[in-house]
């Protein structure tokens, strides 16, 4: 058609203010797709436009991509069980800010030498986790669930009738995955927080899964005397981006250990932020970066700790530990995932530290930002991001094994 009704990919960013990456991302996602001329370019008719701005209401409310094409499709099961599960998400946070607010208040209105200290604790570190309690935080681990699901856990399967334990499954980002991988598999997901659990069993409701059961389990307080969580009572264990936020990593794996059968396993996932790697290069990106590893380490965690799974699960009397190294590559040649993960994951997740960061002193505003914007511009066509997870698979010892494992080798 030539009567103006029709817009292009980039008329069409240039007058929504939606990037053409954004959009094509979108289209990959079947979230907006546009009709296609003979010679395969992109065309945008209004209703297209008009799907276009009801997507980017849906996403203002912190829903996912892939729940906003269900929505705009009406192919989620059960919409209102969507919103409801995402209404809660948002409520809690509301609460959860006037909490924060008043510690702020009461950690300001002290005179003591701590008073900045208990500030970037109370604002980085709420309740001893660094991500997963703001809506777009959740947003953000569930974009990052969905843009590595085939990397991390295309070889992750259990058979049927088995007991999994997923411990520390946040906002249930990455149950999703393993539960419909193994939907013949009986899946217990355990979190010390409440409000994380209810995020999560939303989110496995909204999915349509039934194989899952949430409760609410402390690691450092197992096993337990009897029950469910009693020693060797679960097939298998399973851990993701959990080790990063302990105090005592060794100490947890050692408590997961005893609760798996003899000859069971455990699968552990975890980053490495030191293993980012970007072009261009840029020196405020780094400094950024690396306010995010500063902050997880006062707060006792470790962002680098992918890099030592090996060590930590051989200290905890794991054998046949197996560590294989996962790497995102992204460049020019795959903008959906540019977005997903340069943008959306890893970037998102940076910029979120720069208050505290700035307030610590540890960086000022400035280069801050222009670390961000440095880490936006790798996600750009010339653009290139590296970043490697580190996923480990150990068993818990026969009798018949006895010392036998995977061995350290001899210091000389």
């Amino acid at each position: 058609m030539d009567d103006g009704t029709w817009w292009t990919v980039g008329e069409l960013a240039h007058a929504s203010g939606v990037s053409v990456r954004v959009l094509r991302h979108w289209d990959a996602l079947g979230v907006v797709s546009p009709e296609r001329t003979p010679s395969g370019h992109r065309r945008y008719g209004p209703a297209h436009v008009t799907r276009l701005y009801r997507a980017l209401a849906l996403r203002r409310t912190g829903l996912g991509l892939r729940q906003v094409a269900a929505l705009l499709d009406r192919e989620d099961p059960d919409p209102a069980a969507t919103l409801r599960a995402h209404l809660d998400d948002v409520e809690e946070d509301l609460r959860r800010r006037s909490r924060l607010r008043d510690r702020l208040v009461a950690a300001l209105g002290s005179a003591g030498p701590d008073q900045l200290m208990k500030v970037i604790e109370t604002m980085t570190m709420f309740e001893q986790y660094v991500h997963g309690y703001r809506p777009e935080e959740s947003t953000r681990l569930a974009d990052q669930a969905g843009a590595l699901v085939e990397l991390l856990h295309g070889d992750t399967r259990f058979q049927p009738g088995e007991r999994v334990l997923e411990m520390g499954c946040g906002v249930g980002a990455q149950t999703t995955a393993l539960a419909s991988r193994s939907p013949h598999t009986h899946f217990v997901s355990a979190d010390i927080a409440t409000d994380s659990l209810k995020s999560a069993s939303g989110r496995v409701a909204a999915a349509g899964l039934t194989n899952v059961e949430f409760v609410e389990k402390d690691v450092f307080a197992l096993p337990e005397p009897e029950g469910g969580f009693a020693e060797a009572s679960f097939d298998h264990v399973f851990v993701c981006f959990l080790l990063e936020h302990l105090p005592a990593p060794v100490d947890a794996l050692r408590r997961l250990r005893r609760l798996v059968r003899p000859g069971g396993t455990i699968t552990v996932i975890e980053g490495d932020h030191g293993s980012a790697y970007f072009h261009p290069d840029d020196e405020a990106a780094r400094a950024a970066v690396a306010c995010q590893v500063t902050l997880q380490r006062h707060a006792g965690g470790d962002a680098l700790i992918g890099r030592r799974l090996f060590p930590l699960l051989h200290e905890a009397d794991w054998s046949d530990i197996a560590v294989s190294p996962r790497t995102v590559y992204v460049d020019g040649s795959r903008p959906e995932l540019a977005e997903s993960f340069t943008r959306r994951t890893f970037t998102a997740m940076i910029s979120g530290v720069r208050e505290p960061a700035v307030a610590a002193g540890l960086i000022d505003a400035r280069t801050f930002d222009a670390g961000i914007a440095a880490l936006r511009r790798t996600a750009e066509p010339d653009g290139v991001f590296c970043y490697t997870f580190f996923k480990a698979v150990a068993h818990r010892r026969t009798s018949a094994q006895g010392a036998v494992g995977a061995r350290m080798p001899a210091r000389k």
